[in-house]
């Protein structure tokens, strides 16, 4: 007689396993996103436990969020294919202990605003985030229970290879997004934004961009919502390597007559004012922009946009800067 089929267990391995894949992916694709995540629970940590998190664990905050990244997904696919049952089923609950008590944490203390579970993409208050990480505790729990029982979704020769290949092909994907850009981009300042529009108010009255200081306004003098512009953006000038400097300076040296340039930073004053003429950019001006608008604005140190009467055409990361030849066809072609 066939053994009866626990449609219980079924239903918490795919939707658990579908809810991890998706918030795992989500994080594989915006890496740096997540990695500012991480550094905010850092700060909070600190200022409540006086214990330097920021100062300890800051520095690795990038290779701490690729590695949960790649844990998170592999352990949804390892779930979905029913390969490495005892291991995946420990690694998915102690995972979930954590998150749980983070958003716990953030719950009442009401110190940070969003998880970043799905970053982007769903916005979660944290008590809506401690409510979805109970009911996983208690679907996860399950599957811990009866992880033995997790049957095999594909023939077992297949499994060791699908599975750790995965592994290595996240690794590989999250490299690539961190050193480039996302794949897809959940921010409002997306490649194709209408930015004039973003800064107007909406329906409701607001805009959708709030916190966007245009350079219009500052001692530069460029309005970047008209003509051809293109927006320099750097987090921090002092923290620029020499490669990235070399990246940005072909491509200035590359910018048609016509484009208007200009740059936004959170260096203070002094350091815009002086860094363009020490590095052989002089004509170079650099707008005031806060920082958690330079993050959102480009998920890289530096880099640049592109736009047109305010329409965001092109974002480029440092490493991606056209030059010479490129970005005069490139320019020709736009």
């Amino acid at each position: 007689m066939p053994a009866k089929r626990d449609y219980f267990l079924l239903f918490a391995r795919y939707f658990v396993g579908g809810l991890f894949l998706l918030s795992g992916l989500i994080k594989v694709n915006d890496v740096r996103g997540f990695a500012y995540k991480l550094e905010e629970y850092f700060e909070v940590f600190y200022k409540h436990s006086g214990i330097p998190f920021h100062e300890i664990f800051g520095p690795w905050s990038v290779g701490l969020a690729g590695a949960i990244a790649v844990f998170e997904t592999g352990l949804a696919v390892f779930l979905i294919l029913g390969y490495a049952r005892r291991f995946t089923a420990w690694s998915l609950l102690l995972m979930i202990l954590f998150f749980t008590f983070l958003t716990a944490y953030s719950a009442l203390t009401r110190a940070v605003s969003d998880c970043g579970c799905f970053g982007e993409v769903i916005k979660l208050t944290p008590w809506q985030s401690f409510a979805k990480d109970v009911v996983l505790l208690i679907l996860i729990g399950y599957i811990f229970l009866q992880r033995e029982e997790l049957r095999p979704f594909l023939p077992s020769r297949w499994l060791p290879w699908i599975g750790w290949g995965s592994w290595v092909a996240l690794a590989g994907l999250t490299t690539y997004f961190y050193l480039y850009l996302p794949a897809v981009d959940f921010l409002p300042y997306y490649k194709g934004q209408n930015l004039r529009k973003a800064l107007e108010p909406g329906p409701s009255g607001v805009p959708l961009i709030t916190d966007y200081v245009s350079t219009r306004f500052t001692d530069c003098g460029v309005d970047e919502l008209e003509g051809r512009v293109i927006l320099v953006v750097v987090q921090r000038l002092e923290a620029l390597s020499q490669a990235e400097i070399e990246r940005l300076r072909a491509f200035l040296s590359s910018v048609p007559p016509g484009v208007k340039v200009v740059g936004v930073t959170a260096s203070p004053k002094e350091v815009r004012q002086r860094w363009p003429q020490e590095k052989g950019l002089s004509g170079l001006c650099f707008a005031p922009q806060d920082q958690t608008v330079l993050k959102a604005l480009l998920r890289s140190s530096a880099g640049a946009l592109y736009l047109e009467n305010g329409f965001i055409r092109q974002k480029w990361p440092w490493r991606r800067l056209p030059s010479g030849t490129g970005a005069h066809r490139w320019f020709a072609s736009s």
